[in-house]
């Protein structure tokens, strides 16, 4: 699962990798952004031409009045079945979370070791899908988005059988377009970049604290 992200990079840097000016509504910086927390979420739900920028709550109570308990990740293979996701994949309510990086806590010979993952090169895209409903000028209780994962390809880390689906830039631009069907949707599912595209290190436990935000944080602590 993905339960830590880092947003450092200036916004320019997004619009750059994407190759597409945002209309965004303000911008954020963080090394350690937890669920409950509002990051950049990137859209057009609003079946505008370009993206919007918005911080959006992480995570949801999809599916009222469905019983439900608060979310922060959708498996890929839960998202046309399940009573929590159908509704949202079915109306297309898919959106991409710009990250520098993200956390995973595996256990590593019987020791929970958080692991500080990005891509090698240039920045990962994470799909995700979204129940916060842009404009809204009251949002259900819980309302946000969820990143999806895909525990069929496995970790990046020993004893870690989970990963966010990561997207090219290509790919996020795709998935946020409204015209997209969710069977297109399914494929591009299906592209997420390959393990090989990414690198990962042993970070400090002081990440586990969501209170602390320092460019530390992602600090190799093995070969420190």
């Amino acid at each position: 699962m993905c339960c830590r992200i880092a947003q450092f990079s200036p916004f320019e840097v997004w619009e750059a990798e994407l190759g597409v000016q945002c209309v965004h509504s303000g911008t954020r910086q963080s090394y350690n952004i937890a669920p409950d927390d509002s990051p950049i979420v990137l859209h057009r739900l609003c079946d505008e031409d370009v993206a919007s920028a918005e911080c959006v709550h992480w995570g949801c109570k999809p599916c009222r009045p469905y019983p439900t308990h608060f979310v922060v990740n959708a498996r890929v293979d839960r998202l046309a079945t399940s009573d929590y996701f159908k509704p949202l994949w079915r109306k297309r309510r898919r959106v991409i979370v710009p990250v520098d990086g993200w956390y995973e806590w595996p256990t590593i010979q019987g020791i929970k070791r958080p692991q500080y993952i990005s891509r090698k090169i240039g920045l990962s895209f994470l799909a995700a899908l979204a129940y916060w409903e842009p404009g809204a000028t009251i949002q259900p209780d819980g309302a946000g988005f969820v990143i999806i994962t895909d525990d069929d390809k496995g970790g990046f880390t020993d004893d870690h059988d989970s990963r966010p689906v990561v997207l090219s830039s290509v790919d996020a631009l795709a998935w946020i377009d409204p015209e997209l069907t969710p069977r297109g949707a399914s494929v591009l599912m299906h592209h997420s970049l390959p393990i090989e595209a990414f690198q990962w290190w042993e970070v400090g436990v002081a990440v586990g604290n969501a209170q602390i935000d320092s460019k530390d944080l992602i600090r190799n602590v093995v070969t420190a």
